[in-house]
């Protein structure tokens, strides 16, 4: 595996000359800076004492209680339809320090296969989840 500034770096997970602008579903894992639990805690039944509101119930196991930033992260990864007209959102779920979530690039019509490029890029999967992550660190970074 090849090092860069030093450091050991995996191979990415990107499908080379795949168009990700292209109409598809794409499962997508956004994790926080150095994994911090920013967006919640969980609560396991037998630890559950002393809480301020209850938690969402998460299969009887367990229980997520929100953020304020993790409450954010969820609005704003329900309004990216709204800043993206031809993205669909499937199921989603916040976890302490990363979201999951399934997008549906919805563009039947596109005819024209756009391999990876780099520069500039609007339309596709890169540029969706760089608006979400902008918009939920300068929430985060502003309270």
């Amino acid at each position: 595996m090849d090092k860069y500034k030093n450091s050991f770096r995996i191979p990415s997970a990107r499908l080379t000359g795949w168009d990700y602008a292209s109409h598809g579903l794409y499962f997508i894992t956004i994790c926080t800076k150095n994994r911090e639990h920013s967006f919640g805690k969980v609560y396991l039944p037998s630890l559950n004492r002393l809480q301020p509101e209850p938690p969402l119930e998460t299969q009887g196991i367990a229980s997520l209680q929100l953020t304020e930033v993790g409450e954010i992260a969820s609005k704003y990864w329900k309004q990216i339809p709204a800043y993206h007209p031809f993205v669909e959102l499937d199921e989603f779920i916040i976890m302490p320090n990363h979201v999951h979530g399934i997008i549906f690039i919805n563009k039947p019509d596109q005819e024209q296969w756009q391999p990876n490029k780099f520069g500039s890029q609007s339309g596709n999967l890169a540029s969706i989840i760089r608006g979400y992550k902008a918009a939920v660190k300068k929430y985060a970074t502003i309270n």
